[in-house]
């Protein structure tokens, strides 16, 4: 079975629609959203209701989803959190229903999912360093981890000397899945890629023959950037989606 594994879409419609197109068109039969459907972009309800929509979903919890249903997201930027409370007031009981029943971390598929870890995963850590790396997949009981977050897509496996080894993928290339190993794969990022890449990251699994393949899809990032500027939001959520260095931020 092929398997669509996608990441912090961030309301961003246009990019969501692309990746879809294209995973169709290889064959996917499952979608899997691995947190921060919205947030950030101008489409919250559009796009919630897409991802609602697909075949066989399995969903976990991301942060802005959670502040989502609050509309209150303490600790970060104004902007940020002037972007969740905009999103709170868009979003209907069914689509805030749906993210309350969201949880952390799914295991299915000989996988398990999360948003950000499978270590305090309602704590949201970035997996960018070896320590948190390692605290993630000791906590599997899966050989095969899913996540996001990061907005970087990535694959680290342990070695046969227990080291972690890091693999910078190359798109549209299968990466084979050995039985013998553990693996943490961050599929990137769907709406705010940050990786000086502005094609929408996802990846697919393909369960029957053991491996996984990056994609990247152009999209009109112009058009998400331009109903982010006409709803107001911060102009940096708009102007970012077109770096093609990695940003600070």
């Amino acid at each position: 079975m092929k398997i669509a594994i996608l990441s912090d879409i961030h309301s961003n419609l246009e990019a969501m629609q692309a990746c879809i197109r294209k995973a169709n068109s290889l064959g996917v039969e499952q979608y899997v959203c691995l947190g921060d459907i919205i947030g950030y972009g101008a489409d919250p309800v559009a796009t919630l209701d897409l991802v609602m929509s697909l075949p066989g979903l399995v969903a976990v919890r991301g942060n802005h989803d959670e502040a989502a249903l609050t509309g209150r997201y303490p600790g970060v930027n104004k902007s940020i959190q002037d972007a969740i409370h905009w999103t709170h007031e868009r979003l209907t009981e069914v689509h805030l229903n749906f993210i309350r029943d969201l949880p952390y971390i799914h295991p299915t598929n000989g996988a398990v999912y999360a948003h950000a870890s499978l270590y305090q995963p309602e704590k949201w850590p970035y997996l960018t360093y070896l320590e948190p790396i390692r605290k993630c997949i000791d906590m599997a009981d899966q050989p095969l981890i899913f996540i996001g977050h990061t907005h970087l897509p990535r694959l680290y496996y342990e070695n046969s000397q227990k080291m972690i080894q890091e693999v910078r993928p190359r798109e549209s290339t299968a990466i084979p899945i050995y039985q013998q190993r553990r693996y943490l794969v961050n599929v990137g990022s769907v709406g705010q890629p940050r990786d000086g890449n502005t094609a929408a990251s996802f990846v697919v699994h393909d369960t029957n023959k053991a491996e996984v393949t990056f994609y990247r899809v152009a999209y009109d990032f112009s058009e998400t950037a331009r109903k982010i500027l006409e709803a107001d939001l911060a102009p940096h959520f708009a102007e970012r989606l077109g770096y093609q260095d990695e940003p600070n931020e």
